[in-house]
């Protein structure tokens, strides 16, 4: 179906999604039609794009948790519970991912490392 033609989305900027080249809003952020995110892989604050630390403070064994904690900016208490599920319950991967990180991690102060990113509150979907 033609939407330009459609008296409905005659006063809407419209782009065509970079996925499935269906029209979409301007602002929107995610395609209605096959649900592709709009916003760029590379987008600053992507807690998976940049180097992670083990910390000196608020460690308990090698500071770990309280790096991952501090850089995806959750409890240190519920890392630290999941790396003992994991360890407990999955046959000891939690363990042994724990001595990786404990090892390929460099370790920093607190203080060296960037803020950790914002929480902000979800967008408005206004592909809806």
């Amino acid at each position: 179906m033609d939407q330009n033609n459609n008296p409905n989305h005659a006063d809407e900027a419209l782009k065509k999604c970079p996925y499935c080249a269906e029209l979409i809003k301007v602002e929107a952020i995610k395609c209605r039609f096959c649900g592709s995110s709009l916003i760029a892989p590379h987008a600053a604050g992507n807690p998976l794009r940049e180097e992670w630390y083990r910390v000196r403070e608020d460690k308990i064994i090698a500071g770990v948790c309280a790096g991952l904690a501090h850089q995806f900016n959750l409890s240190t208490a519920l890392l630290r519970l999941a790396f003992v599920v994991g360890a407990l319950l999955g046959g000891g991967v939690g363990l042994i991912i724990y001595i990786v990180l404990w090892i390929i991690l460099p370790q920093r102060s607190i203080n060296q490392l960037p803020p950790p990113p914002q929480q902000n509150p979800p967008p408005q979907d206004p592909t809806l």
